[in-house]
């Protein structure tokens, strides 16, 4: 009789053990389903972040160029949209892809030769000599700051050449997703090295996230350069316009007379970091602060 009993109380235990067991299972995932209903209203509430309000009473500003955007990385709103599919030359901002493309497939620890070739590209910044040998990352910085065409035409060389090199180009304008835009050389010096504001967002936005040492290089205000076979240094400084700009956070300007003055630039504005891309201006140091003095009147801060 006693086993009779303790074999009953014993399925009585294993019953009460299954409900136990299945009441806390379904209380976990009912805290799973409300954690997940969380996040979700969370993301939705990031998503719906408030924009800045336009005031319409502001004309639209009279550009002086052929392109120009002027946008927010941090918030992913355009403040300002002029021809920018238009395909113009970029100049020396092509040398932007190039220290991308020398940093991701060459590697800036690569030692690179200055040829007799070299020095013979047109333009005589960066003040090389034949034979002299260079750090990757070291060319770079000659090649950003003086914004060197003989430094790109030696990192062309040590890439197998101009054509090899500039299938390189081509290929990382086409991961970035870069189509509508076209590299004949790794210095911009070819009129036909072409691209579009639109396309110019979106490498600057690859270079925030993938790279931010390359703007950290452009806002040097000089650098010592020193080839790796010499004992003899000088002092390269930075020829960008923008550098005496207390909100400059780096970029690269180019200049011909095709593209006539062209502008990639990272600056501070209200606590974010925007991208001002200006293509054919006539001057676009005077033509990015009219920009910017009409976005803060279009679109006027909210008072809190």
């Amino acid at each position: 009789m006693k086993s009779h009993v303790q074999f009953f109380l014993l399925i009585c235990l294993l019953i009460v053990s299954v409900v136990v067991s299945n009441f806390f299972v379904k209380d976990e995932k009912k805290d799973e389903v409300n954690k997940s209903q969380e996040e979700i209203v969370l993301s939705e509430k990031k998503e719906q972040k408030k924009y800045p309000t336009r005031d319409w009473n502001i004309s639209d500003p009279v550009i002086n160029g052929e392109g120009a955007m002027v946008y927010s990385l941090d918030s992913n709103f355009s403040y300002l949209n002029y021809q920018t599919y238009k395909k113009w030359p970029i100049a020396s901002i092509t040398k932007l892809l190039t220290t991308v493309v020398l940093i991701e497939d060459i590697g800036i620890q690569k030692k690179i030769p200055i040829s007799k070739v070299a020095l013979e590209t047109e333009g005589l910044s960066g003040e090389f000599k034949s034979g002299e040998v260079y750090s990757g990352q070291d060319l770079i910085t000659i090649l950003l700051l003086a914004s060197s065409n003989d430094a790109a035409t030696a990192i062309e060389e040590v890439a197998g050449g101009r054509v090899a090199f500039v299938s390189l180009l081509n290929k990382k304008a086409i991961e970035i997703g870069m189509n509508d835009t076209f590299l004949e050389d790794a210095s911009g010096i070819s009129p036909k090295n072409v691209s579009t504001p639109n396309d110019l967002i979106k490498l600057a936005r690859y270079i925030a996230e993938k790279h931010p040492e390359i703007l950290s290089l452009t806002r040097l205000q000089s650098f010592f350069a020193q080839a790796t076979n010499s004992s003899e240094s000088r002092i390269v400084y930075n020829v960008n316009p923008f550098i005496k700009d207390f909100s400059f956070l780096g970029g690269k300007t180019g200049t011909s007379p095709e593209a006539r003055e062209n502008i990639l630039g990272f600056f501070t504005f209200r606590g974010e970091r925007v991208v001002c891309i200006i293509l054919g201006s006539y001057d676009r140091v005077n033509t990015k602060e009219k920009l910017f003095d009409w976005i803060q009147s279009a679109y006027p801060e909210e008072k809190k």
